[in-house]
């Protein structure tokens, strides 16, 4: 008689892992980034394996400073664990002059790509805003070719 049981455990674990907001991880968060980056892999770009996650409040602006080269063309890639969030996410160099060439958004991510105009430390700035959570979860990782 372990069958029922086994068959309720295995049920309920199918359930929690298909319930998306009341689950949701960073780890979530990164898958969602890096299913931004599958079209800018398709076209030559290397993903670094290191990224920046947490968990932030709705609406609140982070950034994030980053040494790029000349040379190079880069994309960054934010993503959420948390069902509709509005993205915003650019890139600036040290005068605070935008430089981020194409944005796009979709519902669980968003990806900004540059070309730098000379080596140098820029900013990355970003914020994720939802009507439903107060809290988001999200991850940012980046490639380059």
């Amino acid at each position: 008689m372990r069958f029922p049981s086994l068959l309720r455990a295995c049920t309920f674990a199918l359930l929690a892992s298909l319930s998306s907001p009341a689950f949701a991880t960073v780890d979530d968060a990164h898958s969602f980034a890096m299913e931004a980056a599958i079209p800018f892999v398709e076209q030559g770009f290397i993903v670094r394996e290191d990224y920046w996650n947490g968990e932030v409040a709705s609406g609140q602006g982070l950034m994030i400073k980053h040494q790029m080269f000349k040379g190079n063309e880069y994309a960054f890639w934010l993503g959420s664990a948390n069902e509709g969030v509005e993205f915003d996410l650019k890139v600036y160099d040290e005068k605070g002059k935008e430089i981020t060439i194409a944005a796009k958004s979709d519902k669980m991510f968003a990806s900004a790509r540059v070309n730098p105009p000379r080596t140098g430390t820029y900013t990355i700035v970003f914020s994720l805003t939802s009507k439903k959570e107060k809290s988001l979860y999200w991850a940012l990782a980046y490639g380059y070719r």
